[in-house]
């Protein structure tokens, strides 16, 4: 049995990628606007009939959009085979989430702007408990995170047999110690709860935070064994010499790659069906304030501009180096 090749790697990880893609987009994104019934858009209510008159356009104008970024991301991945560079699947798969993200939340706020600038006033419950950040998030398993992180950077500045790709590396790092913030601000998010159907409304945003905590925390796992296999194949020659090491090696990163998409998808459906029959947050106004359609502070937004800005400029340095 021959180790798997670096192109080999790549070709399999692209068609993974494109494969959970086209999944995402035909199963969940197509029909996002819908998924709490033909009297909401996007988490807004919108009035009887809407769907047969202006919500044609927009609807339309959502899908238009994610047909936009759709085609770009078929127009990088094409470019990428056409030059030979599959090693440039982060930066195509980076670059396109850095398209999609936008276009999406910028879309929704303009939905807002336009046709829920008059949100109907609600009276709100109260949630008397408590959330602590250890009931949602294991310290044990961050302490481990955190350790191979620095194991990781121990191998790789340390002498080896291959030139590491320092950029590689420093993205990867980056963008899994941002990722305990963005699990603390999943955790520390709330929206009021109304008063009708107050015990559903609050499971479904437990339920919410808790997805969102282990999606994010698989998301970190997979990149830093990413990082980790960089640094034993830097460090150690038998993991660049050693066939069913490289099998080893190589595998386990897609298994946790593997496992993300799953578990997001199964979390997609589980919150689709708790929060169908649901009014969305958002939709809504207290006697007090709007119910925001983010349920966010304003420091955890702050902190993941500065992060996602400094990714981005990763990303934008990758392709013009």
């Amino acid at each position: 049995m021959n180790a798997p090749t670096t192109t080999e790697l790549y070709i399999v990880i692209n068609i993974l990628v494109v494969l959970a893609l086209v999944y995402s987009l035909v199963k969940f994104a197509w029909n996002h606007p819908l998924r709490h019934g033909p009297g909401y858009f996007l988490n807004v209510e919108v009035p009887a009939g809407f769907y047969e008159g202006p919500g044609k356009s927009w609807l339309g104008g959502y899908r238009a959009i994610l047909v936009a970024v759709y085609a770009a991301l078929a127009v990088a991945l094409g470019a990428c085979f056409a030059l030979g560079r599959l090693d440039a699947t982060p930066l195509w798969l980076g670059g396109w989430a850095l398209l999609y993200v936008p276009a999406l939340v910028v879309f929704q706020a303009w939905t807002r702007y336009k046709l829920g600038a008059n949100p109907p006033v609600r009276p709100v419950a109260l949630a008397l408990e408590s959330r602590r950040l250890g009931d949602y998030i294991s310290w044990p398993l961050e302490a481990l995170l955190a350790t191979a992180i620095a194991s990781s950077w121990w191998m790789l500045l340390g002498p080896g047999g291959t030139q590491s790709d320092w950029l590689n590396a420093v993205q990867l790092t980056w963008f899994a110690l941002g990722l305990l913030p963005a699990r603390i601000a999943a955790v520390r998010s709330t929206n009021p709860l109304p008063v009708e159907r107050t015990e559903e409304h609050y499971r479904y945003q437990d339920a919410t935070r808790r997805i969102a905590v282990s999606v994010l925390s698989a998301l970190a796992w997979y990149l830093v064994a990413i990082l980790f296999g960089m640094g034993l194949r830097h460090a150690w020659s038998p993991a660049r010499t050693v066939t069913i090491l490289q099998w080893f090696i190589r595998g386990g990163a897609l298994a946790f790659g593997g496992y993300c998409i799953v578990l997001m998808f199964h979390g997609q459906r589980r919150l689709a069906s708790m929060g169908r029959d649901l009014r969305p947050a958002g939709s809504w106004s207290t006697p007090f304030r709007r119910a925001p359609w983010i349920g966010i502070s304003r420091p955890y937004l702050i902190w993941f501009a500065i992060w996602f800005g400094i990714l981005l400029v990763l990303i934008v340095y990758s392709l013009f180096r």
